[in-house]
């Protein structure tokens, strides 16, 4: 039998109290027949002066660290700046406006067609794990 749980974080105060945490979900998911991917695992600390760290090891293994992720279509950044996030939004919306561009450009196709396009294929792209403010 094979599984796999994909996408999962964790987040805590500590180093320490990641690895704690990591172990422990490591040993409970061996229990049930989860195997944890090494090679695609990573870390990532908030961004603080002087840390030099680039891996960490436990269990013998040791683990990657990274400046940012992308996790459920948004962009993570240890800086928690909200600049890389809205960075990765304009990409995304330029691939998809680069994408539909010819259709776009078309005369013979009417401009309510063209704003059907929009309204359901760039718009949600780009707006995708944004948070919304409905109560105004």
């Amino acid at each position: 039998m094979s599984c796999i749980c994909d996408d999962v974080v964790i987040l805590g105060r500590s180093e320490g109290y990641i690895k704690e945490t990591l172990e422990e979900m490591v040993a409970i998911t061996q229990q049930i027949g989860l195997q944890m991917n090494d090679t695609k695992t990573k870390y990532m600390l908030n961004r603080q002066i002087g840390n030099k760290v680039k891996e960490i090891e436990l269990m013998g293994k040791k683990y990657e660290k990274v400046e940012s992720f992308k996790y459920l279509g948004a962009m993570i950044a240890s800086l928690n700046d909200t600049e890389t996030e809205i960075k990765s939004k304009i990409a995304v919306g330029n691939k998809c406006y680069y994408a539909l561009g010819m259709i776009l450009k078309r005369r013979s196709i009417s401009q309510s067609i063209k704003i059907r396009l929009y309204k359901t294929t760039m718009r949600p792209v780009v707006t995708y794990g944004a948070d919304m403010d409905c109560d105004k």
